[in-house]
């Protein structure tokens, strides 16, 4: 153990399967929040291994430990077989933990069951974040596997009633965890930052030039990974009937995924694939600044399932912290900093009519985009303030280091 003069550090074992340069190209606050911790904790980060040397290698207090895999977010088929992979590699941060001590094991990740494996071998408190709920993602509704589902929520919930607690993003997660049972004291909401690094606000002229778009030209861009409960396909059918009216308009996804084939055959179907570009990933985070500061709509879609409802996504956040004008499916988390008619539209997820209506809005109001933009820029500096979200994530976690009582057994 690490000491101070005569006094011991406590120690945090921190875990997240991804490198630390993925960790901050989905969201770059957490590594900030463990350097935070570092000023008065012994921390202990493991994670799958990146290219380069990461800055918090260097951070007095922090102590980065790669573990043998590196995931290629871009390719499903990798994603999927290192995760479950990742499962037996974490074992070795909770033996580490184990061996030296440790206060606390926190997970940034919702992977399910994790947890209580990782607290049978560390034999030490274990909280998590909890963003989704990863089998509402990606198990559907109905039949067999609707069954299944089910069963595997109320699995879910029993994990996190043995957790020492939760860090959550969204209010409405909160609420749904206290109706499940679980005590609101050890449930801590702290909402993801808005990133003001990689993602700013530019001089749109010098967008439009830099992303190629011409004069009268109106751009909807979409942004982010291409899967199914983005309900993207949906969008499409929405959106194709003010497509075909202006032939002016594009929409543009910035991003792939498994479900790009099918909103490629989609746009087809539809007649609309003159006017629909699929640009893949961008080569850097600077283009897709570029873009966001460029495009006349920022759209934020979601399926509307009972997970969509916690989730602040990426898309929604970069859009923010770039002052794009938004559309976004009205879901309860996005409602929390999406005021519909303040800083964005908002729109129900399954109501075509609707979403035709609030974009052909935004399309024909120049001075309504401005002044949302503008709104959304604000909620971004202040409500949603790295730095200020950073010392609320750090105070989260050292309450849970610090207090015996926090436990969820």
């Amino acid at each position: 153990m690490n000491k101070t003069g005569a006094e011991i550090k406590p120690i945090l074992v921190s875990l997240f399967r991804y490198s630390l340069q993925d960790h901050e190209a989905m969201a770059n606050t957490y590594p900030h929040v463990l350097a935070d911790l570092g000023r008065t904790v012994d921390v202990h980060h493991f994670c799958g291994k990146g290219k380069t040397r990461h800055w918090l290698a260097d951070q007095a207090g922090v102590c980065v430990h790669e573990l043998p895999v590196s995931f290629r977010r871009g390719c499903e088929m990798d994603k999927w077989t290192k995760t479950l992979l990742w499962y037996f590699i974490s074992l070795r941060a909770a033996w580490w933990a184990r061996r030296h001590n440790a206060n606390l094991i926190y997970i940034e990740d919702s992977l399910p069951w994790l947890p209580l494996l990782l607290a049978w071998v560390a034999a030490c408190p274990v909280a998590m974040s909890a963003a989704d709920i990863f089998w509402d993602v990606y198990l559907p509704d109905n039949g067999i596997t609707g069954r299944l589902k089910r069963v595997l929520l109320r699995l879910d919930v029993l994990v996190w009633k043995r957790l020492h607690g939760l860090i959550t993003h969204t209010q409405t997660f909160k609420e749904y965890a206290v109706s499940q049972g679980l005590p609101a004291n050890r449930i801590f909401v702290v909402p993801e930052a808005c990133e003001d690094t990689s993602f700013r606000r530019m001089d749109r002229n010098t967008a439009r030039q830099a992303a190629g778009y011409k004069g009268d030209e109106q751009v909807v861009l979409h942004h982010g990974i291409l899967v199914p409960n983005k309900a993207l396909d949906r969008l499409l059918e929405f959106i194709a009937p003010v497509l075909q009216e202006r032939p002016h308009l594009r929409l543009e996804f910035a991003g792939d995924g498994p479900m790009r084939n099918k909103l490629e055959a989609e746009a087809k179907m539809l007649h609309i694939q003159r006017q629909v570009r699929f640009l893949g990933w961008l080569p850097n985070v600077a283009q897709l600044n570029i873009l966001l500061n460029a495009a006349d709509v920022s759209v934020v879609m979601r399926a509307g399932r009972l997970s969509d409802h916690f989730q602040v996504t990426a898309n929604l956040l970069h859009s923010l912290a770039c002052g794009s004008p938004i559309l976004a499916a009205r879901l309860k988390g996005i409602a929390e900093l999406v005021r519909d008619g303040e800083n964005g539209l908002l729109f129900n997820p399954s109501d075509g009519d609707e979403c035709r209506r609030q974009l052909v809005r935004l399309l024909d109001d120049e001075p309504l985009r401005r002044r949302l933009a503008e709104a959304a820029l604000k909620t971004a500096q202040e409500q949603l303030n790295p730095r200020r979200i950073t010392s609320a994530w750090a105070a989260a976690i050292r309450i849970l280091m610090t207090d015996p009582e926090m436990g969820m057994q």
